[in-house]
């Protein structure tokens, strides 16, 4: 959804969702950003000569002409978050932290003290500075800054965070470089070989091998230099790219578009929400998810027709579903639908739709808090005491006193 206001007037809803979710402060900061000390609580002014930030600023009139986000590491081995706004001459900003990653310790107090040769007399002054300090993922808040910032600008719906590391102390995860370098290194005989890994990553996920497609989607990964020290915005692309890969392939079987969707849709939100080790692992869990998907929701025993009732079935269950609507969607004779579907399947239409709901059912008790009238209805059940007695049937136990076991 797009609100038309202007992001200076929406910025104090954007600061409240910030300061609750993260418990740390954020800024709207123009030229000529005489505030800028509110970045860090007036810290770099006290002990530093120079800025880490007012550098990136001053820099900032000529380096853009676009929307951008970056992730600030600070000499001071603390973090900043910035949106970069166009305006007709020079950029506005928003600026959220200072924070950390982790809690502060002694030995990082003492490290950073020499690191910047701080006299004795601030040592009061940086032990409350550091102890103060919000803790929160960069990777989470930027992209929940990103999310924010998109609902009123849609340019930020691509603007993935950049990293930008002031300080010495090496960090994989905060290194920024190019990909562009990566890329147009990239030779024709590596893009051969890599197109053929993943080829035959692609055809072990359509046959639902989850084992051969996995030590596959290993050998491209490390091909293509997937690995813990990889740059985080590296990682991402990989992981957005396998899971646009797999949905593309997975359209081109019998699952029913519904369910691909679904398990695209929350990876792809996975991947925008995920830390950097789950983002090393997610990889994985999408090859298995999709394999998975290809074994239960593949219907290569049955006719064309047959796996389409199915299908329709299980993404219409909480809809009225009987045998006139259903032959009325496909075009074909009732008794022709009931006759075929019982001599396919060995059960009549009825019963399927009857099993489904329940199994429908199962599923909102294990994943959700809902309560058993809701999970009735949702389940496509009208009738509270019917819905009781069949689940008792299928089960063996009511509804109630299987939701009472869920939650215990």
């Amino acid at each position: 959804m797009l609100f038309s206001v202007p992001i200076k007037e929406a910025f104090p809803f954007i600061r409240q969702i910030i300061s609750d979710a993260y418990m740390t402060d954020a800024w709207y900061l123009s030229a000529p950003y005489t505030d800028l000390d509110k970045a860090d609580r007036g810290f770099r002014s006290l002990l530093l000569q120079k800025e880490d930030i007012a550098s990136l600023l001053a820099k900032s009139q000529n380096m853009i002409r676009e929307h951008r986000l970056f992730i600030i590491y600070s000499a001071l081995e603390f973090y900043n978050i910035i949106a970069l706004l166009p305006c007709e001459s020079t950029p506005d900003f928003i600026c959220l932290g200072p924070f950390r990653d982790r809690q502060i310790t002694d030995q990082d107090l003492i490290r950073i003290v020499q690191a910047h040769h701080f006299p004795v007399k601030h040592q009061d002054v940086l032990r409350r500075f550091y102890y103060s300090l919000p803790t929160a993922d960069p990777q989470n808040m930027a992209s929940t800054l990103r999310h924010l910032l998109s609902a009123f600008l849609p340019e930020f719906e691509k603007a993935y965070p950049e990293y930008i590391s002031f300080s010495q102390k090496q960090n994989p995860r905060l290194s920024f470089s190019s990909i562009d370098d990566y890329v147009a290194s990239f030779s024709a005989d590596q893009a051969e070989v890599c197109c053929r890994h993943l080829e035959d990553f692609g055809f072990a996920l359509l046959r639902g091998k989850t084992e051969e497609a996995s030590d596959k989607l290993k050998l491209l990964l490390d091909y293509i230099g997937c690995r813990p020290g990889i740059l985080p915005q590296q990682l991402h692309k990989a992981a957005c790219f396998l899971n646009s890969f797999c949905l593309s392939r997975m359209l081109a079987t019998q699952v029913h578009p519904v369910f691909i969707m679904k398990c695209y849709l929350t990876y792809e939100y996975r991947i925008e929400t995920a830390e950097y080790q789950q983002l090393l692992r997610l990889p994985y869990e999408i090859c298995r998810k999709y394999c998975l998907m290809v074994k239960n929701h593949s219907l290569p025993e049955y006719s064309s027709l047959v796996c389409n009732i199915m299908n329709y079935v299980s993404a219409h269950i909480s809809e009225d579903l009987n045998l006139s609507a259903i032959a009325d969607y496909f075009h074909k004779n009732p008794a022709y639908i009931s006759g075929r579907f019982r001599r396919e399947t060995t059960q009549s239409l009825t019963d399927f739709i009857q099993k489904e709901r329940i199994q429908s059912a199962i599923q909102y008790f294990n994943t959700t808090n809902m309560s058993v009238a809701e999970v009735a209805g949702n389940a496509g059940f009208q009738d509270f005491a019917y819905f009781s007695r069949i689940f008792k049937k299928h089960i063996g136990c009511s509804p109630s006193e299987y939701k009472r076991m869920v939650n215990r």
